[in-house]
């Protein structure tokens, strides 16, 4: 009777992706930029001081980017099919 929703398997959070969704295109473009440079921030520090915040920013900045980079992706396959 009632459809079962498929379980949430990518390795970012559905929260993340509902917010990406959101955001225009542009914006997500110039926000890969900026989060590519801070994982590299992140992990430079992490590597120097092994300060265990600087890799969980990382982490954390690595999902979203996944997610962003994921999004532009569909949106980018839906409009050359």
């Amino acid at each position: 009777m009632f459809k079962k929703k498929t379980p949430w398997d990518k390795p970012f959070s559905e929260k993340i992706a509902k917010r990406v969704k959101k955001i225009p295109t542009v914006e997500l473009e110039m926000w890969v930029e900026q989060s590519t440079y801070e994982l590299g921030r992140c992990m430079s520090l992490y590597s120097r001081n092994r300060e265990l915040s600087a890799l969980e920013e990382a982490l954390t900045g690595a999902e979203a980017l996944h997610a962003v980079v994921h999004e532009l992706h569909s949106r980018t396959s839906r409009t050359i099919v």
